[in-house]
């Protein structure tokens, strides 16, 4: 049995254009390769959460350039989508 990991990490915003529908379906598409659960939040409104498998929800945090979130990763491979969604955040949706 996979041991289960939850992984924590804080991204900036950094597009000018800030999380768009495109990042956001970039970002439901990674989570088809991995066995575990993620969601972003604001870090300046904990109640917005969105599940990274959801454009909609991930539209609606309504993120602009700058804004900082926290992304909360829980499965068997957490550490290898956590840190394929950080590097897509640090290379501003490129």
């Amino acid at each position: 049995m996979a041991k289960e990991l939850r992984i924590e990490a804080k991204v900036t915003v950094l597009n000018e254009a800030g999380l768009h529908a495109r990042p956001a379906a970039q970002l439901v598409h990674f989570m088809h390769e991995y066995k575990c659960d993620a969601t972003l939040h604001r870090l300046d409104d904990p109640d917005e959460k969105a599940d990274l498998r959801s454009v909609l929800a991930l539209l609606m945090l309504a993120a602009p350039k700058g804004c900082e979130l926290g992304l909360d990763v829980l499965g068997e491979d957490a550490d290898k989508a956590a840190e394929q969604i950080v590097d897509y955040f640090n290379r501003s949706f490129d």
